[in-house]
Order: structure tokens, then C-alpha cells, then sequence
């Protein structure tokens, strides 16, 4: 007798005292040619599982051998939604607990009184650190007889169509990598869910690794990266098939039947490619509004050295510093990121301390060259009070000045280079951000070191001084515009603050000019006035109020397109509601945004093709810090604005180039 209680005790338990199964109607007087529903309910004890209709990387989905008379006929399984278990290094898709498999079965059209048996042999599979199998036959009878419904019951269906998959009223993509599968789900999946996260669980279980992957937000929508199956066996399905759960930070839960259809994802150059693209972009620069009145200074300072040596060493220091400056903006750019700060390229003239800033040194330098007081030619000529007679100092924050003013300008081409250096290793991004710098200043730097391109220059005479003095007014425009963006940044109080620093600014070089040829006692007075005026203008500029969000600015209607504020939530009930929806982000110190609206996306021809269309405006405003936009641009692999979408009654969007004509949307418009 002990010996029998020993391999008693040594046996392992039986499955079916780890699994307890029923089966139940959810009426007993269905309707002849109806659909009844049944409930098999597998309840697992502790620490014990089942498996999905795809076990993953081990197990066993459950099956059902049914016995019915004649005229019933059984559908599918409806699998409630999984959930993903662990062990030993091995992903598997089950359920803990209980789990409630429905099951339609058609009744036939023509039904008797008499009592109807349906039975079902079920054969399972239940692990934990051991697996096995289960069989057990179960049944349920139909009376015929009219009862009254059980809310019990009710209540238990309720709950079980509660915990299955719907379809998808959304459309979702997919693309696939060298390494990965990227499945992208559009914002209209996200209305109402806060800080949501992704969970996908395939149908075919050759096709991921069962790991859960990474969650990035993308297009206000979120990107599921999902590791390639490594068996042998291992395809890319030409549609992705399978349930998709969204969870929200309160605990929310939504599941969703999907199967995703292949796109292309989102396309970042190779890095020689974004190399050569940064080169590019970087020449292109050299034209933009914003860069252009500094180069034309320091060209004008060309004209006036004779000495070929010192056009060189000029041409390098120039390029000294726009290299230099580049390295750093790209670096801190990085940096910021990589610590989660939500920043992108031109991010520096969000802070309104630096757009003030920089409006006092172009109206400083504007002043100079109207003759208020004489630096020298520019910028050049600030640097010569350090530098010595040289004036490299002068050349070299000349190139710090244009990478400065040069970033509000995403010039062609950039965009595909900067969205590679948000993605890339640290020391590529860098690469790419100092090769852009070098594209800034080739020109220059050609024209300082190539004799055939200085002879085009003309000869130094008296014409210099009236250049020099009309020079000073795209500076003044310039001024005007950042004052304007710095309105957009602050706060009202300090709209008075920004333009009593121009005061300043403007007061202080007035009494440096007048003093500076003074006697010893009066150029030292005249100097510590000026001093004076500019560490106030500074301070002024360091207390600067940001404007809240009370402070922003209404959305104009009146000229141009009937722009709605964006946010991700409006795109994706728009999307919802299939309509064809444009975004533009933009921000007031991006000048080609400025320009683009301007020119094209306010005029009639576009308006009336937007209205044509029935083309849902929307105007995402970047000039102030914004993380919500921040990360919709990173969803496109851009870091600068402007991006141009138009998305079609699908939710499927179109990239448009940055640069914009009237033809090129009118076009667009018309292919929805």
C-alpha cells in the first residue's frame, strides 16, 4: 500500500484535473435557420496555460471534433484575444486562466420539438514547466422547451464577445526590412487612447520571433518593429495577418482583426547617400534669403583685400566656422534628442533668448554698415578687435553667423540628409551634419583659393561704400523678421521688453561710434555706455516670457486656406471620417514655409482645388517648442519642417515636395 501511494504521488497530474471544461448554449430554444452560439470554456488551474489558434514558438492550439444531428453544422472558433507567455527563452501565444472559445453552429431551417444533443470531443494542450495533453468529450442539450433567458448566461456571452478581436475599421501596412517587419498603424486606430503601445500576435507563426519589438509613434500614428521569424520555414506574408492590441496608459484595451497590406516604409538614404544629399542641400544654401545677405558681406570684403594670401586664410577661417558650428548644432541637436527632449533642425530659434539675440547683432551690424559706427566691413570687422589686422577672428564668426541664420532654411534636398542623421550612429550623424556645413561654405571657400573666380570680382573703389551702405538693409529686413517670429514666441508683457533691447542695441552702437575716436577719458566713457546698453538688452533678452498656450495665436482664415489647428487626434478623426485631409507644418522662422505659402498654397487656383475636393486644412504651427509635432515629423523621418501631407479618404498619406508650386498641388489634389 505505501508503494502504491509513492507512484501515486511520483505520477504527473492528469490534464484533465488541470484544465475543467464546459460547454454551453447561449439559448435553449434557438430559431430554426439562426445561428446558436456555444461557449467552450477552458479553465486552466494556476500557473497553468492553453494555447491561441497560433501556439507560437511551442505548443498546441485547441481542437474540437464535433458530433452533432443532422442539419446542425459547426463554424470556426472565435478566438478571444491572446496573450503573450514566456518560458525558457521560448514565446507562445495562450491564455492563463480561463478562456472563453465560441463557436457558431447554423441551425437548420427546419427544427423538430424534440431535445437535440451536441457534443464535442476536445483534445487541448496545458503547460507549465511540463506540457500535456488533454482530451475530454462535452455536451450540451437542447430542451426545445420555451424557458425564460438566464441573465447569468447572458451576462457570461456578453463578456466573452467582449474579449474577442474586431475588425479593423482602420487600414494598416506593412513593410518589411532586412532584419525586421515594420507594421504601421495610422492615428485613426489611436482616438482616445492616452500614450498608447502596440502588441501583435500573427496568425502564421513562420513570419516574427515572438518577441514583443519596439514602439515608435510615427505620423501621429505608432510603428510596431517586429523581428523576422528565424526558422527555417520563415516568410514575408503578402499580407500581414493577425490581431493587433492597443493599450492606453489607463488600462484601456482594444483588439483588432487585421491584415496589413504592404507599403514602403519609411525611406531613409543610405548614409554616403545622405552624405552627398547633405552636400547638396548645404550649396543650395547659399541662395536662401536667410544666408545670402552674410555671404554677400563677406564677398564684399573679398573684393577689398588685394592679397590673394589673405583672401586664403579668410576663405578657411570662414569655413573654420561653419564646419564648427555645424559639428555643434548637429551634436546638441543629438544630444538633446537622445535625453528625450522632442527638437529638431532650426530648434535654437525656438528659444526666443536666442532669436532676440541674434535680432540685436543684425541690427548691430546693420547700424555698422549705414555708418552709426564703423566695425569694419560686416561681421569681419567685429572680429578685427580680436584678431589683430589679420581679421581672421572676423571671418571665422562671419561662417558661425551664416550657420546661425542659415537654419531656418530647409533647403531642397536637406530633408532626406537630416532625417538620416536623426537615425544614424552618433559619429555618421555628425559626419552628415559637418558635410553639410562643408556645402555651405564651398562656394566661398572656392572663391577664396581659385584666382579665375576672385579676377570676377570687381576692383575696390568708391562704390564699395555705397554697396556697404545697401547692404545694410536686407539686414534691416532681416531684423524685422525675427522681431516678428520673437512675437510669436513671448509672451504679450514681453513684446515691449524685446523691442526696448533694439533700443538698447541701437544706442549703444550709436555711443560706441561716437566715442571711438574720442579722447582717451571720452572713448572709455562711450565705450562703458555701450557696454551698458548691450548687457541690458542681454538681460531684457534673458527674461523674456514664453507665451502660453493661452498666448497663441488664432489660425488666419481669411487669406489664405481654411486652416484647423493640427493635432493628431483631429488628423485621425478626420481620417475616420474618410475625408481627404492636407497638413502643413510649419513654423515663422522657416522662410520657406513663408515663401511656399505665399506663393502657392494661398492662391485662388489652390483654393478652389481644395474646395473642389472637399480637402480638410490643417496648419501645424513649430515655432515654439511642440512634441506632439516633433514626433509626427520623426514618423516621416524629417527633423525640420516644412512637411507637406495630403492624405486621401483612406488615411493614406502623400509626402510633398518641400518645395511647392501651384501645378505640382493642384495635381496632387486631383489624383484623390
Amino acid at each position: 500500500m505505501l508503494a502504491l501511494a509513492a507512484a501515486a504521488l511520483a505520477a504527473p497530474p492528469r490534464a484533465t484535473d488541470l484544465v475543467k471544461t464546459e460547454l454551453i448554449a447561449e439559448t435553449q430554444t434557438p430559431a430554426a435557420g439562426s445561428t446558436l452560439w456555444l461557449d467552450l470554456r477552458l479553465a486552466a488551474a494556476p500557473g497553468w496555460h492553453t494555447y491561441w489558434s497560433n501556439p507560437g514558438g511551442a505548443g498546441e492550439a485547441t481542437a474540437i471534433d464535433w458530433t452533432l444531428p443532422a442539419g446542425f453544422s459547426a463554424g470556426a472558433i472565435q478566438w478571444p484575444i491572446p496573450e503573450r507567455i514566456a518560458l525558457g527563452g521560448i514565446t507562445s501565444y495562450g491564455y492563463t486562466g480561463d478562456a472563453d472559445l465560441l463557436i457558431p453552429v447554423a441551425v437548420p431551417a427546419t427544427l423538430g420539438d424534440r431535445a437535440q444533443r451536441l457534443a464535442a470531443d476536445v483534445k487541448f494542450l496545458v503547460c507549465s514547466d511540463i506540457c500535456i495533453p488533454g482530451e475530454t468529450t462535452v455536451a450540451v442539450t437542447l430542451s426545445g422547451d420555451a424557458a425564460p433567458s438566464d441573465p447569468a448566461i447572458a451576462a457570461r456571452f456578453a463578456a466573452a464577445r467582449g474579449r474577442l478581436p474586431q475588425p479593423a475599421p482602420f487600414a494598416t501596412r506593412f513593410a518589411a526590412e532586412v532584419r525586421d517587419l515594420r507594421l504601421i498603424v495610422p492615428a485613426t486606430a489611436l482616438i482616445g487612447l492616452r500614450d498608447p503601445v502596440a502588441t501583435f500576435f500573427p496568425d502564421d507563426d513562420n513570419v516574427i520571433d515572438g518577441a514583443p519589438g519596439s514602439v515608435a509613434a510615427r505620423g501621429g500614428g505608432l510603428e510596431l518593429v517586429l523581428g523576422k521569424s528565424a526558422s527555417p520555414a520563415a516568410v514575408v506574408p503578402a499580407t500581414l495577418s493577425g490581431v493587433l492590441v492597443l493599450r492606453g496608459a489607463d488600462g484601456e484595451q482594444r483588439g483588432y482583426q487585421i491584415a496589413a497590406t504592404p507599403a514602403p516604409a519609411v525611406a531613409h538614404p543610405g548614409w554616403w547617400q545622405a552624405l552627398g544629399l547633405a552636400f547638396i542641400g548645404g550649396l543650395i544654401l547659399n541662395l536662401m534669403p536667410c544666408v545670402f545677405p552674410i555671404l554677400s558681406l563677406k564677398l564684399l570684403s573679398f573684393a577689398g583685400a588685394a592679397d590673394p594670401a589673405a583672401r586664403r586664410h579668410h576663405g578657411l577661417a570662414y569655413t573654420g566656422g561653419v564646419l564648427l558650428s555645424f559639428a555643434v548644432l548637429g551634436g546638441s541637436l543629438l544630444a538633446l534628442r537622445a535625453g528625450g527632449a522632442a527638437v529638431g533642425w532650426g530648434f535654437q530659434l525656438q528659444s526666443p533668448v536666442v532669436v532676440a539675440l541674434l535680432a540685436y547683432l543684425m541690427l548691430a551690424m546693420a547700424l555698422s554698415l549705414s555708418g552709426v559706427a564703423e566695425f569694419g566691413v560686416g561681421l569681419a570687422g567685429v572680429g578685427d578687435r580680436f584678431a589683430g589686422r589679420d581679421g581672421l577672428a572676423g571671418a571665422f564668426f562671419t561662417g558661425v553667423l551664416a550657420t546661425v541664420v542659415a537654419t531656418p532654411c530647409t533647403a531642397p534636398f536637406m530633408a532626406g540628409a537630416l532625417g538620416a542623421a536623426v537615425v544614424a550612429p552618433a559619429p555618421v550623424a555628425l559626419a552628415i551634419f559637418v558635410v553639410l556645413g562643408a556645402g555651405l561654405a564651398a562656394p566661398l571657400l572656392l572663391a577664396s583659393f581659385v584666382p579665375a573666380v576672385a579676377r570676377l570680382l570687381p576692383r575696390p573703389g568708391r562704390w564699395m561704400g555705397a554697396l556697404k551702405q545697401l547692404l545694410a538693409f536686407p539686414l534691416y529686413a532681416t531684423v524685422a523678421w525675427l522681431v516678428w517670429v520673437l512675437t510669436q514666441e513671448v509672451a504679450p508683457a514681453g513684446e515691449f521688453a524685446a523691442l526696448l533691447g533694439l533700443v538698447l542695441t541701437g544706442f549703444a552702437v550709436w555711443a560706441y561710434g561716437r566715442s571711438r575716436f574720442a579722447a582717451p577719458t571720452a572713448r572709455h566713457f562711450g565705450g562703458g555706455i555701450a557696454g551698458a546698453g548691450i548687457a541690458l538688452a542681454i538681460g531684457l533678452a534673458a527674461m523674456l516670457p514664453r507665451a502660453g498656450a493661452d498666448d497663441a495665436p488664432a489660425v488666419s482664415v481669411t487669406d489664405g486656406l481654411p486652416y484647423q489647428p493640427f493635432t493628431a487626434g483631429r488628423l485621425a478623426a478626420l481620417n475616420a471620417e474618410h475625408k481627404p485631409v492636407f497638413v502643413n507644418l510649419t513654423a515663422a522662422w522657416c522662410l520657406t514655409c513663408i515663401v511656399n505659402e505665399r506663393a502657392t498654397l494661398d492662391r485662388a487656383a489652390v483654393r478652389a482645388a481644395f474646395a473642389q475636393h472637399g480637402v480638410v486644412a490643417l496648419k501645424g504651427d513649430w515655432t515654439r517648442q511642440d512634441p506632439e509635432i516633433a514626433s509626427f515629423l520623426e514618423g516621416f523621418g524629417r527633423s525640420g519642417v516644412p512637411l507637406y501631407l495630403l492624405y486621401d479618404g483612406g488615411g493614406s498619406p502623400t509626402v510633398l515636395p518641400q518645395i511647392l508650386t501651384e501645378s505640382k498641388v493642384i495635381e496632387a489634389v486631383g489624383k484623390l
